[in-house]
């Protein structure tokens, strides 16, 4: 019975500490914001948490979770920036002052995420930076060679 407790106690530190490790190094390193995905109606699925920019990926942690790894995870370029609207009455009672509402589509989700000016201003930024998909082309050898012999590059030997 001994051990049981000694079990227990262990394990609810080591939460703790997890929480704790966690709620400290995002809150320092995100941007802090409100999201839900859709279709919700009302003011349901409202979720606080911070989003990290990380590369080509943008990664949302939940602020309840007590995951090291992101809860939601938007590859920049499958994302789709669909509208921008304020919080409606009900919405504006649990959000931050000037918080607007910007929709975006990612692969087959939408989804509502609720930013600050500054964060808004970053997530738009991020994504107009995105190279567009049409423009991702790999060269295989044999594709590189043979543009630079059309080119006339390719040195005699």
């Amino acid at each position: 019975m001994e051990y049981i407790i000694w079990a227990l106690v262990i394990i609810a530190v080591l939460a703790v500490m997890l929480a704790a490790w966690r709620f400290f190094t995002l809150r320092s390193r995100g941007t802090t914001v409100i999201l839900r995905e859709l279709p919700q109606s009302g003011v349901h699925g409202w979720r606080h948490g911070s989003l990290r920019y990380n590369g080509n990926d943008l990664e949302y942690f939940k602020v309840r979770s007590l995951s090291p790894m992101a809860n939601i995870i938007f590859n920049r370029l499958s994302v789709e920036l669909l509208d921008r609207r304020e919080p409606t009455t009900e919405e504006a009672v649990f959000m931050s002052d000037g918080t607007r509402i910007v929709r975006i589509r990612s692969k087959e989700k939408e989804i509502e995420i609720g930013l600050d000016s500054h964060g808004e201003m970053a997530m738009t930024a991020w994504l107009e930076a995105a190279r567009d998909v049409r423009a991702e082309h790999t060269l295989t050898p044999a594709d590189f060679l043979r543009k630079q012999n059309r080119n006339g590059t390719q040195r005699d030997r």
